[in-house]
């Protein structure tokens, strides 16, 4: 039996790649939540979830990585294959709706790799009038190309500050788990995956969490067996006018840097924002874009 822990972007996708009939996936919630397009709400109201009759609703008390075991608050499971997708926690979108609230900005992350979600935050709140400034980094660890470029719009779009009076705080681990270190197959140890925010070090973003689920789906399904996982970072960042479309494999030690940036990017962006409730959450065919 495999067993996926997590319903978020990455479980799911573990689960939607996975041909065998023999899994589970569990969550405590018994709803795929696409969080990135929930700050739309910052704009305009609008329900961002979608019930999965298939995930067991129960909760995550402790993960035995060496005996192969999970403790829930309804059952103990020792699966044959674990992947755990449990994402991480702080990640308050309540809090981030306050914007609508709040004037005279300044904006910033306490880790550096959210600072797409500060520079998407910003924007937002400029879209409803509100007077926002940017506080860190241009994304300078996606490579040149789009920090010269992030740098560029936020000068013209934004403007910076000094000291910054709303912060993302970084995502934390589960407590009774950790952040996860993984091979290039993405395995803790045999038979033990980690896919998604749970990943040590990497940035916390949902289209990364979606391939490292896929990737270990078809894994385990036979599918890419000799392949290695090749992570990349990509998000749309809403000006308001324009989308910039980054994409960058820096982070991992690669050479790979694309950014572009018009009004079909926002668009798209959209799109997308619809395409993943439409599909409860699976990547499909957008893995190629």
């Amino acid at each position: 039996m495999i067993l996926i822990l997590g319903s978020g972007y990455a479980g799911l996708n573990a689960y939607y790649n996975i041909r065998s009939k023999d899994k589970i996936i569990i969550s405590n919630a018994g709803e795929f939540v696409f969080y990135t397009a929930l700050l739309r709400n910052i704009i305009k109201e609008k329900k961002y979830s979608v019930n999965l009759n298939f995930v067991r609703k129960e909760e995550v008390v402790d993960v035995d990585i060496s005996n192969l075991r999970v403790r829930t608050n309804k059952n103990i499971y020792e699966p044959d294959k674990l992947i755990i997708a449990l994402g991480c926690k702080n990640r308050n979108i309540e809090k981030f709706l306050e914007i609508k609230k709040l004037n005279n900005l300044c904006i910033s992350s306490e880790d550096k790799y959210d600072s797409y979600l500060a520079l998407q935050i910003s924007f937002y709140a400029k879209m409803i009038g509100k007077d926002v400034k940017y506080n860190g980094n241009y994304m300078e660890w996606l490579g040149e190309k789009v920090s010269n470029k992030i740098r560029e719009v936020v000068n013209r779009e934004l403007g910076t500050c000094e000291k910054p009076n709303f912060i993302v705080e970084k995502c934390e681990a589960p407590d009774f788990l950790g952040f996860l270190e993984v091979n290039d197959k993405l395995e803790v140890k045999p038979n033990v995956y980690a896919a998604g925010d749970i990943i040590k070090n990497w940035p916390k973003l949902g289209e990364l969490a979606m391939r490292s689920g896929r990737y270990i789906g078809r894994l385990l399904s036979n599918k890419n067996k000799e392949e290695s996982f090749n992570p990349i970072f990509i998000n749309i960042l809403d000006t308001g006018d324009k989308g910039i479309h980054i994409r960058s494999n820096v982070p991992w030690g690669g050479n790979f840097e694309n950014i572009k940036c018009s009004k079909t990017r926002r668009l798209m962006k959209r799109f997308i924002e619809n395409y993943y409730i439409l599909r409860k959450g699976n990547m499909g065919f957008l893995y190629y874009l």
